[in-house]
């Protein structure tokens, strides 16, 4: 299946730390921020996945050995329900900020949680206010750009819900799109948006 292989090259290749429904979506610039995002309102989503906990200390050699094992099992050909075939790579859990453990799973969004396979997890993307980063140029430098560009930013995050969509038409040299999606704190947003936080 073409999207396994180039999603396993992208992820080969890429140092991975952590669709959109556009019921509300809003440009803004995030100070801090040096590449373009949206600030959209998103509903909430089923996802169905294979977790690995894990922390930035142990992640560069965990993902990878995760990544491999969910191409190898077929995992995304298991997910019942599935609502396409993009996949998604689901930050949450986090026990803090991004510096504290969180899990990391890779699935796809589902239409349903009440069939969950053995060794996988069902999860619930919360309906939240997210901004949106698609990235830009060549893979996985436009990937590791924007998640720099998100830590070093005064982005008001939520650490409820974070995840990059791999479409299923991602290819790491044609198509080398990836949108981060960050949740954000509603009620920070505004004086992020003012220059007051």
């Amino acid at each position: 299946m073409k999207i396994k292989n180039m999603f396993f090259l992208a992820l080969v290749y890429a140092y991975s730390w952590g669709y959109c429904d556009d019921t509300t979506n809003q440009k803004t610039q995030i100070q801090g921020v040096g590449m373009n995002q949206i600030i959209e309102h998103q509903k909430e989503k089923f996802f169905i996945g294979l977790e690995l906990r894990t922390n930035n200390e142990e992640c560069s050699l965990a993902m990878p050995i995760h990544k491999d094992r969910f191409f190898k099992e077929n995992i995304l050909s298991i997910i019942p329900n599935k609502i396409n075939w993009d996949i998604l790579a689901l930050y949450t859990d986090y026990e803090g900020d991004y510096t504290k453990p969180y899990s990391w799973i890779l699935g796809c969004e589902v239409s349903s949680l009440v069939n969950v396979p053995e060794g996988l997890v069902g999860k619930v993307i919360p309906e939240s206010r997210y901004a949106v980063f698609t990235t830009k140029g060549e893979f996985p430098q436009g990937l590791i750009a924007a998640w720099q560009d998100i830590w070093k930013s005064n982005l008001p995050r939520s650490f409820t819900s974070d995840f990059e969509v791999y479409r299923s038409d991602f290819d790491p040299q044609r198509n080398p799109e990836v949108k981060v999606c960050i949740a954000i704190e509603e009620a920070l947003l505004q004086s992020v948006l003012q220059g007051r936080f």
